[in-house]
């Protein structure tokens, strides 16, 4: 077999490595925290017998190193990957302990690939990831069609709902926004590479706390933005697609109509509230959420004490405590900035005078923010768009978030199983069923 070396995608070559906000993101493709692992083919697990977690013993040149594995579609066949930066025993009270060392491997001759035998030694080792199953099993929450397709027809993630409604309907009363902003947010899935900069961005800007590997092992996880990662096609030779996936902000917000204390209401901007001093920690709005956003502190993950972190946070933000939900909120004090800015200038809102932290490092410009009540503004714009679509629309809870669909030009020549959320997904070698 061939052993490849690669840096992390979170901790780098290990200087990050007692960073607990690195170490807590969850990798791009894997979804793995706290953990790096050989990252295998799904036929090359099979032939060797092993799962998920499993430790393999991998011999390279004379060196050593027992390391569990991670099946990864779309791994090449016979070829372990291992990310370096783990295994450090002087990183720091965080870093230490972490992970398994892949320098114990690597040497100079071949410092990032070479030949290498591996055994099965029958052990294992818990491996924590934040996304275990939601593969698309051929619903259309991303969407995705070939160049080839768009061109024929540009509306063609429109044409992919499950249910089509003529009109809106609701037994509530509609919230008027004839006066003001109304606040949305576009994202699209065509740029977006998963580098998750967004979610660190969140992280740092509204005080979410670390909360270790036991307890994202229990779905505990804090973060209030994640980056879905979704295999269609082929096991062995997937399509992927990375969606960020923020508080939708709903028109007709499911978690608001069940809170027996009025935690969470909506405002007159179109903006999903949070009070945090009326939460009294019911969870109800979190049952009720289709998309599963809102994060729910089962412990006192704060540190109110040690004076350095005190001066970590951002104080235009309330430090939640044990027994708080909480979730998205668009940055509202990014909003609550502006709006006073442009009152002392005796002025409107400029457009892109409010950027929200994930938009404000995304790369590539996927994330964009705004009033959508200008219909000159860049987020109107988009959401007008034959490719823009609302996740989960049938549900009728109108997201303020709406996606753009990917537009994939894939080698004529070769097989595509680029479309998803319509017929054309290919299912022919292993559908997204079986990963």
């Amino acid at each position: 077999m061939e052993v490849n070396f690669r840096r992390d995608p979170t901790i780098y070559d290990g200087r990050f490595a007692n960073n607990g906000w690195l170490q807590e993101l969850p990798k791009p493709v894997t979804k793995l925290t706290w953990d790096n692992a050989a990252l295998i083919a799904p036929a090359t697990a099979e032939r060797l017998e092993v799962e998920n977690g499993d430790i393999i013993e991998v011999t390279h040149e004379g060196r050593r190193l027992r390391v569990p594995v991670w099946i990864t579609p779309g791994q090449a066949q016979d070829a372990l990957t291992v990310s370096l930066g783990y295994g450090r025993t002087r990183a720091g009270r965080v870093g230490n302990a972490t992970g398994f060392n892949g320098y114990v491997l690597r040497g100079s001759n071949s410092p990032w690939f070479g030949a290498a035998e591996v055994s099965v030694t029958g052990d294992d080792y818990p491996l924590v990831s934040t996304q275990d199953h939601w593969s698309l099993e051929g619903r259309n929450i991303v969407r995705s069609a070939a160049l080839g397709e768009y061109t024929a027809n540009p509306g063609f993630a429109r044409e992919m709902e499950h249910l089509k409604l003529d009109k809106p309907i609701s037994l509530y009363p509609p919230h008027d926004y004839s006066q003001g902003h109304q606040w949305g947010m576009a994202i699209d899935i065509n740029t977006c590479t998963g580098c998750s900069a967004c979610v660190i961005a969140c992280q740092a800007e509204n005080n979410i706390p670390v909360v270790g590997k036991d307890q994202v092992s229990r779905n505990r996880e804090m973060h209030w933005l994640r980056v879905d990662r979704y295999y269609t096609g082929p096991i062995d030779n997937p399509d992927t697609f990375l969606q960020p996936l923020p508080c939708m902000q709903c028109e007709n917000a499911p978690c608001e109509v069940v809170c027996p204390v009025a935690a969470t209401v909506h405002n007159d901007e179109g903006l999903n509230d949070m009070v945090y001093n009326r939460c009294v920690g019911t969870r109800y709005c979190s049952n009720n959420c289709p998309y599963k956003v809102r994060r729910f502190n089962f412990l006192l993950y704060q540190d109110w004490n040690t004076e350095s972190i005190k001066m970590q946070r951002n104080p235009d933000v309330t430090v939640r405590s044990r027994g708080i939900m909480e979730k998205c909120t668009y940055c509202v004090q990014r909003i609550n900035d502006a709006r006073i800015q442009s009152k002392r200038e005796d002025r409107e809102i400029r457009d892109g005078e409010v950027l929200t932290a994930c938009q404000s490092v995304c790369p590539t410009e996927s994330i964009v923010f705004g009033n959508i009540n200008d219909p000159n503004s860049r987020v109107s714009q988009l959401k007008a768009g034959p490719r823009n679509y609302a996740m989960l629309e049938e549900l009728n809870t109108r997201p303020r978030t709406t996606y753009l669909a990917a537009v994939r030009n894939p080698h004529p020549s070769l097989p595509t199983n680029t479309s998803v959320g319509g017929h054309t997904e290919d299912h022919s070698s292993g559908s997204s069923d079986q990963h």
